[in-house]
């Protein structure tokens, strides 16, 4: 089809009487751009002048002398903001009539969607005879006709277009399901036809493998998309091999070889079989670090994710090819490098070897010269003097002891200066490092450049998602207010005593811009948990034995922040009631105030002990991180059913008692979180005394020092250590020290490996009797086995001695039984598991006891759960 577009009367203002000459330019245009072929522009202008005023006959005729199949004439008119083009189109070959095409538009903007129109309509004149009428589907059998419907991009009612059913047998076949695709096109009343005509692969019986001793077959059936049931798919079936490949290449089987074979029973069913040639399971037995002549390749190989095979290679995993991590291992292995001087050494892509017993990685390095730090300098906005920066950083160091110039120390450079200015209020400060390398001398000068902005101060703290907890029991937690000048550490020490309240779930703290820059708000987004409890339990420890208990709890009372709990614990050996009451800031204010009530009946190693009792105190804090507490202990107590063989002490203690006792302490608590802490320190100081004003039968004083360190090494390895010194004397009246504020050693608590209570001093009968100073310490390596159970693994070594009166702190006195060993410290090592678990606090740890204890073994299993239900 080849058409002609002549002149268009035109009846506008004279504002659009360029329109006459424009106008079938402007049409042609959009008829070339549907694909139509138009006559030459000048040709079809000099035929048009030469017949003059258009009509049906001369269009035709000017058609003919163009050698167009049509040609099209009319007018253009506007009336207010109406737009009208009325065409005319008529056929070149025949006297058939004229077939008028009239869009209507508002506004001159729509001028060309209007010539769109026109275009449109000559299309759906000259193609109505081409209307697809009938879309149909043959030899589809086991897959619904939808499935090839769906896909195809011609539609009933439509246009028949032959390119397009070219692209949809392309697009049917590409499925993959069909051996043969046909499109087949009829004339029919209406229109065309369309009939795709296919023939189906086979249809999958049943999916077998066979070769595989690594997977199990149901691994493998479960791993691809191939399902019994579809329909042979080659695509799919080669992505299913290169899935099963995959699956060994991870496991180390590199040579592995996948095939399929297809037993077709020529009813229009198949069986798949895949067939499996594993190979030899290959490891990296070597990883080459070509051209690494300054540094110890052995020391870049230990931070590299991807490891040799070793002795423990089938436990730890190691010597498998983590094609995923060879990239990261290049980046680290440049980043050791910039650490160590090189800030122009290169690393190539890594190279993997897979031969026929091994693997082995090649990173080639390209080392270049090796710099040291030079001069450290500040520049830009300066809140204080350059020393004090210097003091910030480590980079001066470095630059001082003329020492390799190291990329991380830079990067945790700007980090802490950032953190500095944060503290300021700067809370937009932002820290760049600019570098001046001196080849010749084989320097780097590091400057700092600072742009500290403007200081911030809190506008407001929102609080969000405590539908629970009360706000003031969040604000008064903050360490930021209203009105507060920003500081970065006072932002995530609010973040850290929010989550020791242990009432949320989720604690997120976000600075939110106001639109001032001299502002900003905090958004408080936390969670609220339960913090309730009730239950019963059934447990065992090695000490007790089986135990039962139950308890009723509420650690937000209210949503106050008041704590209370009331719990009963029952076993062979010991009874335990309990209430407790804890207001953690009473009036909002910065006192505390506890009380608790008591019922014990203990039976210890050598007596029976009943105590009725209760104590009451209050606290304070004398800092961020200190807190100050005093209490008072009032407790009435029976010592009965001595055993023979107890110490002379322990007999003569025997009846009731009346323990009255005022205590202080002052508690340092720097750690990151309530449980399991990575950091930080928690030193307890402690002075107690029983007697004199405070009246009761039992006279002594007693001290205590506590001091516990935790420490992340690296990864989330964390070393904790404790060490605990204890001393009770006799009160100012000179009465004897009550037997149960004496010190016994052995337990869980203090030396493991040891039994419960048997550390301890000797009278002249040989018999323990307690002692009135004591020293132990526990050292330990903490790792999570399994973060998300909570589940943690610990490794220990303990130490620890109680001495008598007369004898010093680690002091070594004869025994009457067995002999005590140096320093009177016995020693044992072990690990364990912890885990807090849905059943409740589980412990279990094994400790060997290091040191011959009279009537004691050498190792000791000790362990401890309690189940909540």
């Amino acid at each position: 089809m080849k058409i002609a577009v002549l002149p268009f009367e035109v009846n506008t203002g004279d504002d659009l009487a360029y329109l006459k000459q424009s106008l079938p330019d402007l049409l042609s245009d959009r008829f070339k751009a549907a694909g139509y072929s138009l006559t030459d522009p000048a040709e079809t202008r000099a035929a048009a002048a030469r017949l003059g005023a258009m009509d049906a006959s001369k269009a035709r005729e000017a058609a003919r002398s163009l050698g167009a199949t049509h040609a099209i004439y009319g007018s253009f008119s506007q009336i207010g903001e109406s737009l009208s083009v009325d065409a005319k189109l008529v056929d070149a070959g025949a006297q058939s009539p004229v077939l008028p095409v009239t869009v209507v538009k508002q506004g001159l903007i729509n001028l060309l969607p209007a010539l769109d129109g026109v275009v449109q309509g000559v299309s759906h004149l000259v193609l109505s005879g081409d209307t697809i009428a009938e879309i149909d589907v043959e030899g589809a059998k086991v897959l619904d006709k939808d499935v090839i419907l769906m896909r195809l991009s011609m539609r009933k009612g439509e246009t028949y277009d032959p390119k397009a059913v070219n692209r949809d047998l392309k697009t049917i076949y590409d499925l993959g399901y069909f051996d043969d695709v046909r499109i087949k096109v009829a004339d029919v009343p209406g229109g065309k036809k369309i009939v795709v005509a296919v023939k189906e692969r086979p249809r999958i019986q049943a999916i077998s493998v066979t070769g595989s001793q690594k997977f199990d077959e149901d691994d493998i059936t479960s791993a691809i998309t191939t399902k019994k049931g579809a329909v042979l798919n080659p695509k799919v079936l080669a992505d299913d091999i290169n899935v099963i490949r995959e699956m060994y290449r991870k496991d180390g089987y590199y040579n592995a070889k996948i095939t399929h074979q297809i037993e077709s029973s020529g009813d229009g069913q198949a069986r798949l079989n895949f067939v499996v040639d594993e190979g030899k399971k290959l490891y990296v037995e070597n990883i080459r670090i070509e051209g690494c002549k300054s540094l110890d390749a052995s020391d870049i190989k230990s931070g590299l994710a991807v490891k040799e095979k070793g002795l423990l290679s089938w436990f730890t995993k190691s010597g498998v090819l983590k094609e995923d991590m060879l990239e990261r291992d290049a980046s680290y292995i440049m980043s050791y490098y910039g650490d160590h001087g090189f800030i122009e050494a290169r690393v190539g892509k890594p190279e993997v070897e897979i031969k026929e017993d091994r693997i082995e990685v090649v990173f080639r390095v390209d080392e270049g010269p090796r710099f040291k730090t030079g001069e450290i300098t500040f520049e830009g906005d300066l809140i204080t003097d350059p020393a004090t920066l210097a003091d910030v950083t480590k980079a001066d160091d470095l630059g001082m002891d003329h020492q390799y110039f190291n990329r991380s120390v830079v990067r945790e450079d700007i980090k802490h200066l950032g953190a500095y200015y944060n503290n300021y209020g700067y809370a937009y400060a932002e820290v760049d490092v600019r570098t001046n390398v001196h080849p010749d001398d084989k320097i780097v000068d590091v400057i700092y450049v600072i742009s500290k902005h403007q200081k911030v101060h809190i506008r407001r703290v929102v609080l969000e998602g405590n539908t629970k907890t009360r706000d003031n029991v969040i604000l008064r937690e903050m360490r930021l207010a209203d009105g507060d000048q920003f500081s970065g550490e006072k932002l995530q020490r609010s973040t850290e005593r929010l989550n020791k309240l242990n009432y949320f779930s989720d604690v997120d703290i976000e600075p939110v811009p106001t639109g001032d820059p001299d502002e900003m708000d905090l958004k408080v987004k936390v969670t609220d948990k339960a913090t309730g409890k009730i239950g019963g339990g059934v447990g065992y420890s090695s000490y007790d034995g089986v135990f039962f208990g139950g308890n009723v709890g509420e650690n937000n009372l209210f949503g106050k922040g008041y704590s209370t709990n009331f719990s009963g614990y029952v076993s062979k050996k010991s009874t335990n009631y309990t209430l407790s009451f804890l207001n953690p800031r009473m009036y909002d204010s910065l006192w505390a105030g506890m009380a608790k009530a008591y019922a014990i009946k203990s039976d210890f190693v050598d007596f029976d002990q009943d105590t009725v009792g209760g104590t009451g105190g209050v606290s304070h804090p004398l800092g961020e991180y200190t807190t100050a507490f005093l209490n008072y202990r009032l407790d009435f107590y029976d010592i009965k059913d001595v055993k023979d063989s107890a110490a002379r002490d322990v007999k003569k203690s025997a009846g009731a008692h009346t323990a009255s006792v005022l205590g202080g302490s002052i508690v340092r608590d720097t750690t990151d979180r309530l449980y399991n802490p990575t950091r930080g320190n928690v030193t307890t100081v402690l002075l107690e005394n029983g007697g004199g004003v405070t009246g009761g039968t039992d006279e002594f004083i007693k001290t205590g020092f506590e001091h516990s360190y935790y420490q992340t090494l690296f990864g989330d390895l964390v070393f904790h250590g404790k060490f605990n010194l204890g001393f009770v004397g006799e009160n100012f009246n000179g009465k004897e020290i009550p037997v149960v504020e004496r010190y016994y050693l052995g337990g869980m608590n203090n030396v493991r490996g040891y039994s419960y209570r048997k550390i301890s001093p000797q009278d002249s009968n040989g018999e323990r009797m307690g002692g009135n100073k004591s020293l132990f310490t526990n050292l330990e390596l903490i790792h999570p086995l399994n973060k998300d159970m909570g589940i943690y693994g610990v490794t220990f070594f303990d130490a620890g001695g109680s001495w008598k009166e007369g004898d010093q702190y680690l002091s070594t006195p004869s025994l009457v039984h067995g002999e005590m060993p140096p320093l009177g410290l016995y020693k044992s090592v072990g690990g364990g598991i912890r885990w807090i678990s849905p059943f409740g606090p589980l412990r279990f740890e094994y400790g060997y006891g290091i040191d011959d204890l009279y009537e004691s073994s050498h190792h000791k299993f000790e362990f401890s759960m309690g189940q909540q239900f």
